[in-house]
């Protein structure tokens, strides 16, 4: 019974070591903001300037998706200024009227401190628990303490 009750044990470890936590922290602060832009390009220009309303999360410009209403455009991030909340697009058809559609994640909560240093220390404290737990339970099975 002592081996059932080990297996028992890591497999319970196992499945809790396999939630995505980091992802559920990131999704649990951040939400998704839309803007919406609209934009001519001149005869030769194929960029555009947007001033986005919101900053983005912890700058990451992975989470920038930028669709056009023009189907010739390619629109591509190019660069973010962080103080300023400009971004720069390229790949954008010339001489063309078009509205920019920026979708990216912003901070949801607001800068609470304690709220975020205890999400900032989450992910070791349940790996500690994760790795703890079966530890400690194992070694109570087989020393006969439980």
């Amino acid at each position: 019974m002592r081996i059932f009750y080990a297996f028992l044990i890591i497999m319970v470890a196992a499945v809790l070591f396999m939630i995505p936590v980091d992802q559920g922290i990131y999704d649990f602060r951040t939400m998704l903001r839309t803007d919406t832009f609209n934009y001519e390009t001149g005869g030769a220009e194929s960029t555009a300037n947007v001033t986005l309303s919101n900053i983005l999360y912890d700058n990451d410009t992975d989470t920038i998706d930028i669709l056009s209403s023009i189907s010739d455009d390619v629109p591509l991030f190019s660069s973010y200024g962080n103080t300023t909340r400009l971004l720069d697009i390229t790949g954008l058809a010339v001489s063309e009227n078009r509205t920019l559609t920026v979708t990216y994640d912003i901070d949801s909560l607001g800068g609470s401190d304690a709220i975020n240093t205890v999400l900032d220390r989450f992910p070791l404290i349940w790996m500690l628990c994760v790795i703890a737990f079966p530890m400690a339970a194992l070694f109570a099975i087989f020393t006969g303490k439980v």
